[in-house]
Parts: structure tokens; sequence; C-alpha cells
């Protein structure tokens, strides 16, 4: 976990020149982390790239978080928090590429969730979730569903992935909501992207409970008629409401396929040996 700042992993550096990819150079895995814990109690918005969309609607509370920590407190509304300190386009992305978002979410005292989302916006439309990609907790709709728009903003695949009773979830506790979305067409059409959502108890340290792991897929799916898969898109995530629970620990990843890594290692080895020499 870090700090509360950004970090950006990067493997096999002396590769990134054969990497280029529309403009956009992939440099091994990158890896953005957030658990709000180094920044003053108050307004989220400002703090190292996040932006709310609704001006100073998401507060960090001190106690907040997970196991004591501190956490992100949302007073209700459809507002999310944007990460525009991290822009990023999925046409830069080479095919079997993966991204991934998630948060840790506690449920409220009924052991329910209400909007908890991860997955990313379009940044022509930062400020309305009509712009959105991803994933949720909700029970009124039903468990952990998609969240995707067609290029007229409205709401389609409403596909429920994991029910409501397989969550399993308790009064007041932390869960985790991954999602995974791996390339699966150079360029948006049918078949274009497949997803992987997880899903995951924490203990009282804030660890993942590995036996408590939930997990279903989606697709292949087509990535031409939906928002978010062309232009700049930045992380996103969302927290209906304090009074159904408080988020905490930020996580967004694009993942090069096995091959590129192969290839980053490579270079990275090489540009060792020079070194050595």
């Amino acid at each position: 976990m870090s700090t509360g700042r950004k970090s950006l992993a990067v493997i096999g550096l002396a590769a990134v020149a054969i990497l280029i990819q529309g403009g956009w150079a992939l440099a091994g895995i990158v890896t953005w982390t957030d658990n709000f814990d180094s920044y003053p109690t108050g307004q989220l918005n400002g703090n190292d790239g996040w932006t709310d969309s609704g001006g100073n609607n998401y507060q960090i509370v001190a106690g907040a978080g997970v196991a004591g920590t501190q956490g992100v407190n949302k007073g209700g509304g459809s507002q999310q928090m944007n990460w525009t300190g991290h822009p990023w386009d999925w046409a830069t992305l080479a095919v079997g590429d993966k991204v991934i978002a998630r948060m840790d979410f506690q449920a409220n005292g009924s052991g329910a969730f209400d909007d908890d989302r991860v997955g990313w916006v379009l940044a022509s439309g930062a400020s309305s979730s009509s712009y959105h990609f991803a994933v949720q907790l909700d029970n009124p709709d039903g468990g952990l569903q998609t969240y995707f728009r067609n290029l007229s903003g409205s709401r389609v695949y409403q596909t429920t992935l994991i029910a409501n009773a397989t969550l399993g979830a308790s009064g007041s506790n932390w869960y985790r909501e991954e999602l995974r979305v791996e390339k699966l067409t150079s360029a948006p059409g049918p078949n274009g992207a497949q997803l992987v959502v997880n899903f995951w108890a924490l203990d009282g340290s804030g660890n993942v409970v590995p036996a408590s792991l939930k997990t279903a897929s989606y697709g292949p799916f087509d990535t031409s008629g939906l928002r978010g898969f062309s232009g700049t898109v930045y992380p996103m995530f969302k927290n209906y409401s304090s009074a159904d629970g408080y988020a905490d620990n930020a996580f967004f990843q694009i993942t090069p396929e096995p091959a590129t890594l192969s290839l980053l290692a490579i270079g990275g080895l090489l540009a060792l040996r020079r070194r050595h020499r």
C-alpha cells in the first residue's frame, strides 16, 4: 500500500523505445495507488490529481478508513471521484493489455452497498456518470453489476455478475471490489474486450481474506458502442453515501500483455549488462 501518494512501477525501462503506441509509451506495469492517509482532513478535491465532480462533496475523514486509517466520506448524491491527474487512452493499449481498477468499500449496518463504483470516465464528460465505464456494488440493483453507457449516454448491458446473496456481506465490514478489463482487438468492435470482477472480504487489519473471494466474468463484448473506449479517460471511483459505508484505498493499474512484459524484461537485462560492462 502506498503512503497516500501515487506510485509508478516500471519494469524494463530500456525497452520503452520499442513500445511507443499511438504516441504513448507503455513502460511496463503502471500503477497508481492512494490510501488518503498523507492528506489533511477535509476536502479530497485538489489533492494529488483528485477532482470531485460535485465540487467538495467528498471529504477525507480521520478514522473512517480501513483499520482505523483515514477514509473518504461521501455526503450523498451522484458525484464521483475522478483521478484526473492520471489520464490515459484505451486506443494506446496493445491487444492483451489489462486495466485494473479497485477500491475498498464499507458495507452499511445491514451489509448492503449503494452505487460503490470502480472504473473510468470519459474526460469530455467527467462531471457526469453518463460517461462511465464501470462496475458497481448496489443492493437495489441486485449485487455487483455492470455499469456501461452507450454513445448516447443510456445505460446498457445492466447485468448482475455476483448476486447480493452470494456476496455474503455483513454489517459495517470492509470489502474490496475489483474490475479487470482485457483488450482483445486493436480497434473497438465486436469481441473487443473481456472483463472479470473480484470481490473479497477484508480482515480487521485491512488484509484480503483469500477464502472469501467471489469472482465472475463477462464478455467478450462489443466496445464500439460504449463510452470509454475512444478518447482520453480518467480513473473514476464512486461512493454514493457515507450512510451506506465509507471508501478507502484507490488502486488503478495498466498491465502489458505477457509478450510485452517479456520484451521489457529483456530490455532491462540488456541495460544492466551494458552498465556492468
